[in-house]
């Protein structure tokens, strides 16, 4: 099949499957990235279904000493065909039990009814595991033949082509350099990430739903995603002409980016990959924290205000703080019949984020209303970032207590805040 008429079947058969599927795909995916925060542990964060506490009978709990930092432990399990956990213990609650980061920078819970043989405190400190060390576990992840690039922050694991998988690490690294460059500039301090940020490309996408499917149900609805208890991105190739390549052939990277930025979706799916790398940036880099507690509004509208893509550009990105055209035309629409405690239900209520009747008008207004803030009031912005990055973990807030770190940060006149923010974009153009 030659590769112009493999872009017309492309073409066609994109435009049947997204018609339908594309924006609940695109919002599936950016809810799960902090889905798998919802309320299933008291700090936040999906550790597992379940909760999860350690009997004293199991273990003796370990006494800590915030000023000594995390404790380093090693955990044989009664299971002796479970191999020993290292890594350091990020919290430990009686009720809830313990968890662990390990070196590859996964979160792992010990659950109520893990039989424990001993737990032993180590002296030194945990040391992350090397780009190299993790591309070889993570390898056996993917089918039989897959291989690894890193570039400075990331490692790619990849069975695609390695054109495809190259332009997505360049894209990866250029929104990183970009972003870290913005917030600098900005005023917020960040730090290189401790553990290789790892991307997992899959050629075919049933074997990146049958991948997704230890982590959530519903991969075939998602064209990519980062899940924090793991601290991995996953996402297929989103051109499909892997699928059609003789075994073993090449394709040139200037073929590749005509396939790719030719589709009529090409903009949305670009913009899936931007949006969950940003998720994953900004938890490894100071921005967020991986047990901090932030409502989703700001979580998403951080991603959505660097997730433009710019289909002119053989980068991919359009760069920081660009209009998001798709965003301000859902915002727009959501503006007609906008109800008038609208803003302050996003700020407290991450339920429409969740829900597929409200999560496009939640997305558009998010991002509409971190557009404002940046621009606006950006020193606030930033200090409102430090205060939640700053806050310790273990007490998830409430709709007064979020609704109250707003006002205390942005000032206390919502209303007056609120129209600034409508007037705003309705003169924004694209």
């Amino acid at each position: 099949m030659s590769l112009s008429l493999h872009r017309r079947t492309l073409r066609e058969t994109s435009r049947y499957a997204l018609r339908g599927t594309a924006g609940v795909a695109l919002r599936l995916s950016n809810i799960w990235c902090l889905w798998t925060l919802g309320p299933l542990w008291a700090l936040g964060l999906a550790w597992t279904l379940v909760p999860f506490c350690m009997a004293k009978t199991q273990a003796e709990s370990l006494e800590e000493d915030p000023a000594s930092g995390p404790k380093h432990i090693e955990i044989e399990f009664a299971d002796s065909d479970r191999p020993n956990l290292r890594g350091e213990v990020l919290t430990e609650n009686p009720r809830y039990g313990m968890l662990v980061q390990n070196p590859d920078g996964e979160l792992i819970a010990i659950g109520p009814n893990t039989p424990i043989a001993k737990i032993q405190a180590i002296d030194e400190p945990m040391r992350p595991t090397s780009a190299g060390e993790i591309a070889t576990k993570t390898l056996a992840l993917l089918p039989a033949g897959a291989k690894s690039l890193s570039t400075e922050h990331f490692v790619v694991c990849y069975d695609t082509s390695e054109t495809y998988a190259r332009w997505n690490a360049n894209l990866y690294e250029k929104m990183f350099k970009g972003m870290l460059r913005f917030w600098k500039e900005k005023g917020l301090e960040l730090q290189p990430p401790r553990f290789p940020l790892v991307a997992l490309i899959f050629r075919d996408k049933a074997d990146y739903i049958e991948y997704s499917k230890r982590d959530f149900q519903g991969g075939e609805n998602t064209f990519g995603y980062y899940t924090q208890t793991t601290n991995r991105l996953a996402t297929f190739d989103l051109t499909g002409i892997e699928g059609v390549l003789p075994p073993g052939a090449k394709i040139q990277r200037e073929d590749l980016l005509a396939e790719i930025f030719s589709r009529p979706e090409a903009e949305r799916q670009i913009a899936t990959i931007l949006h969950e790398a940003c998720h994953q940036i900004a938890f490894n880099t100071g921005i967020q924290t991986r047990l901090g507690d932030y409502p989703l509004w700001l979580s998403e509208g951080i991603a959505t205000f660097f997730e433009s893509a710019d289909t002119r550009s053989s980068s991919g990105w359009a760069g920081a703080g660009r209009v998001n055209a798709y965003n301000l035309q859902q915002i727009r629409f959501y503006f007609r019949n906008r109800p008038p405690d609208s803003l302050a239900s996003l700020l407290t209520q991450d339920e429409r984020f969740r829900k597929g009747d409200t999560s496009a008008a939640a997305y558009g207004e998010c991002w509409g209303l971190t557009f404002y803030l940046i621009k606006k009031k950006p020193k606030e912005f930033v200090a409102y970032l430090k205060k939640l990055r700053e806050r310790p973990p273990g007490n998830p807030s409430d709709s007064k207590q979020r609704l109250d770190d707003f006002l205390a940060s942005f000032g206390q006149d919502l209303e007056k805040l609120d129209k600034d923010f409508v007037r705003m974009m309705a003169g924004l153009r694209p």
